[in-house]
C-alpha cells in the first residue's frame, strides 16, 4: 500500500485540528501530569469501552499475556448511537474507563468536550508504525490523542448469482453504469432493488469524500463549513433520483434486519460500504455463502480509480485515567500485535492502520464466503486511491444527528442545506470562529 498519498490529508487534518485545540479550554487531561502517570506500583486494572467486533477477544489475548495489567472490555453502543454520551457522562461522574474506541471523525468533538487525555509522552515514539494520515487524524496541535487501529476503504459488495440472473455481465465501474443497471433490474422485476440508499451523515460523508470535496476546511484562524458543496450536491442528486424511482431500497446494509430479510429473499443486489462490513454480511447471511463478491467502488468518471473511506477509529485514553502509560501499552497491543491484528481482521473486518499489519497473511488469502475471492486485494487498491482532501470538523456528532434527522424528513438536497446551517450555528455556539461556503 502507498502511504505517501495521504501526506496532504495528514497536513490538512493537523492544521485543522490545531485550530480546534486553540479553541479548547486547558482542562483536558495530560498524561505527563496525571496522577500516577510516571509509573504505577502493583497490579493494574483498567476498563475499555468500545463496539467493534473482536475487541473482547483481543482484550482476552492481552490479559493472557499481561496478568498484572488486566483490562476489562465493556461493549457499548457505537459512538453515534449513544456511546460517546456514555463516555462523557462517566467522565463527569468520575467513573470513566481508562480506554475507549473513538472514530477519527469524532476525535475533534471529543476534544471540544475535554474528554481525551494527551498521551504524547507515551505514544509519540511509535507513531511511525501507523499510516501517516491516521496519526494526523488522531492528533491535534502536535499532541497525540489516540493510537490508530483501522481504516475503512470502500468497495461495492454484489450478488454474483443475481447479476447472472438479470444478465449483468460485470459490476458497474461508474455511477452511470450503476444507474443503468438499476434501471435494467427494475424493468425486469420492480420488486428487486439494485442497491441501498444513503441513510445518514456517515453514508453521505463517505460518498462525498470520493468527489474530492471536503465538508470542512480552514480559512486563516476560522473553520470553514462547506457541507453544502458541489460534491455533496452531486451525490444528493444521484441518490435522490434512484430513490424516487424506487430502484434502491431505503434501508441500511450488512447489519440492518430489513436489508438481511430482502437479501435472503433475493430482493437486493448490492451495497456500497467499507472493508469492516464483510464480517457483518458473513455473520448475518450465512446461507448466502458463495453468492457475494467485492468489486471496486463505482467512480464518477470512466477509467478513474478514485475511492473513499468510511470509518476507522483509534483507541484513546479518557480524561481522568490514573494509569495512562499502561493504557497506551494496551492500545499499542490492540493495533500492532500480530495476533491481535489477525483477530481484528477475522472477527471485526478491521483493515489495519498499522503498516506492519498491512502485510498480515490473512489479507492475501481467498475468502470461501466470497467464492474464494481475495477481497482484500480490492480494499488495498481502494485504500491507495482515497482523496487526500478530507478534513475532519469539530462537531461531527452534531452533523450526524442533524443530517440523519433531516434525511428522514426530506430530500438529500434539503438535508444537506439544513446540516450546513446547523453546523455553522453549532460551531459558533462553541465560541469558535467559523465561515460558510
Amino acid at each position: 500500500m502507498r502511504t505517501s498519498k495521504f501526506g496532504s490529508a495528514a497536513g490538512a487534518a493537523a492544521v485543522s485540528l490545531a485550530l480546534l485545540a486553540t479553541g479548547c479550554s486547558s482542562s483536558g487531561g495530560s498524561a505527563s501530569s496525571a496522577s500516577g502517570a510516571a509509573s504505577h506500583a502493583g497490579p493494574v486494572s483498567m476498563e475499555f469501552w468500545g463496539w467493534a467486533p473482536g475487541y473482547d477477544k483481543i482484550t482476552a489475548q492481552w490479559n493472557a499475556a499481561h496478568p498484572d495489567k488486566k483490562v476489562t472490555f465493556k461493549q457499548i453502543p457505537s459512538g453515534a448511537k449513544g456511546g460517546y454520551d456514555q463516555m462523557t457522562n462517566a467522565i463527569t461522574a468520575g467513573k470513566a474507563p481508562c480506554l475507549a474506541q473513538v472514530t477519527y471523525n469524532d476525535i475533534p468533538s471529543m476534544l471540544v468536550k475535554n474528554a481525551l487525555m494527551d498521551i504524547t509522552s507515551y505514544a509519540s515514539g511509535d507513531t511511525g508504525k501507523y499510516l501517516d494520515w491516521t496519526v494526523a487524524a488522531s492528533s491535534a496541535g502536535g499532541k497525540v490523542y489516540g493510537v490508530p487501529v483501522d481504516t475503512g476503504p470502500m468497495a461495492l459488495y454484489y450478488r454474483t448469482d443475481l447479476f447472472k440472473k438479470f444478465g449483468i455481465a460485470k459490476p458497474p465501474a461508474t455511477w452511470d453504469e450503476y444507474a443503468a443497471d438499476a434501471a435494467k433490474v427494475q424493468a425486469a422485476d420492480p420488486g428487486v432493488a439494485f442497491g441501498t440508499a444513503p441513510q445518514d451523515a456517515y453514508d453521505m460523508a463517505a460518498l462525498t469524500w470520493q468527489t474530492g470535496k471536503s465538508w470542512f476546511g480552514t480559512q486563516g484562524s476560522s473553520w470553514r463549513v462547506s457541507i453544502d458543496n458541489p460534491g455533496t450536491q452531486q451525490v444528493a442528486k444521484f441518490w435522490q433520483d434512484l430513490k424516487a424511482k424506487k430502484q434502491v431500497m431505503n434501508n441500511g446494509n450488512a447489519w440492518d434486519p430489513n436489508f438481511d430479510k430482502a437479501s435472503e429473499a433475493g430482493k437486493v443486489m448490492t451495497f456500497v460500504n467499507a472493508a469492516w462490513a464483510a464480517p457483518g454480511i458473513k455473520g448475518d447471511l450465512k446461507d448466502l455463502s458463495g453468492k457475494w463478491a467485492v468489486a471496486p467502488m463505482p467512480t464518477w468518471t470512466a477509467g478513474d480509480k478514485t475511492s473513499s473511506n468510511s470509518g476507522g477509529s483509534a483507541t484513546s485514553v479518557l480524561s481522568g485515567c490514573k494509569t495512562p502509560k499502561e493504557a497506551v501499552e494496551f492500545a499499542a497491543f490492540l493495533s500492532s500485535d500480530p495476533d491481535a491484528v489477525s483477530t481484528g481482521i477475522t472477527v471485526g473486518g478491521l483493515y489495519p492502520a498499522s503498516k506492519a499489519g498491512l502485510n498480515n497473511p490473512l489479507l492475501s488469502k481467498g475468502d470461501p464466503y466470497f467464492g474464494g475471492q481475495k477481497i482484500y486485494d480490492v480494499f488495498k487498491e481502494s485504500s491507495a486511491n482515497i482523496p487526500t482532501t478530507w478534513v475532519v470538523g469539530p462537531t461531527f456528532g452534531q452533523v450526524e444527528a442533524d443530517y440523519s434527522d433531516a434525511i428522514g424528513k426530506g430530500t438529500y438536497a434539503q438535508a444537506t442545506t439544513t446540516a450546513q446551517q446547523k453546523t455553522i450555528d453549532k460551531i459558533k455556539s462553541l465560541g469558535l470562529s467559523v465561515t460558510g461556503g
